[in-house]
């Protein structure tokens, strides 16, 4: 085999293995970055949308919501113009979800049966896929994946990746048969 095909794959190994190595040293403080977002995003939607209720005994429209949302981020960005509140956009990464519609389409399953007239759901929108609060759960849906679901994703993924390789430098080594 090559000098060249070697080092590529030791190169290769080495860095599915440092890539192992520090994902399971991000670890910790992913966890305390996670909490962070939740407190900094989704709390003070939650927060507002229950106080809300519990002061007007409905939920707020998404007008409603959204000139909070804007003035609370000072967001101004969105156009509160929209004479039908169900036109007017969130801002940026932040939903108020008040109805099936108002989700994507990927996550629809989450909201199967959901009685829009006594609920609501805050979306964020976190850089890497769509997280949740459900109001009728009080529970915010967040991939949390522990140091052992991280060491099989990446070691399963290094393997897939490693197999072309071993193909590769098995293959190499075979010499072709001579034919007349």
């Amino acid at each position: 085999m090559k000098t060249s095909t070697r080092i590529f794959l030791l190169l290769w190994i080495l860095f599915w293995t440092a890539g192992l190595v520090f994902t399971i040293f991000i670890m910790p403080d992913k966890k305390e970055k996670d909490n962070i977002f939740i407190e900094r995003e989704f709390k003070p939607s939650v927060e507002f949308v229950n106080q809300f209720k519990k002061s007007n005994n409905r939920f707020p429209t998404y007008r409603e919501y959204y000139i909070w949302e804007r003035n609370f981020y000072k967001d101004y960005n969105s156009d509160l113009t929209q004479k039908e509140d169900s036109m007017i956009a969130g801002l940026g990464t932040i939903h108020y979800i008040r109805k099936h519609s108002d989700i994507i389409i990927e996550d629809q399953y989450k909201f199967k049966d959901v009685d829009w007239s006594k609920v609501f759901s805050i979306s964020v929108w976190n850089g890497d896929f769509t997280e949740y609060y459900f109001s009728w759960l009080d529970n915010y849906e967040r991939i949390n994946l522990s140091p052992w679901d991280i060491i099989k994703n990446t070691t399963l993924w290094f393997l897939i990746i490693l197999i072309p390789l071993l193909i590769l430098f098995f293959d190499k080594n075979k010499k072709p048969k001579k034919s007349f």
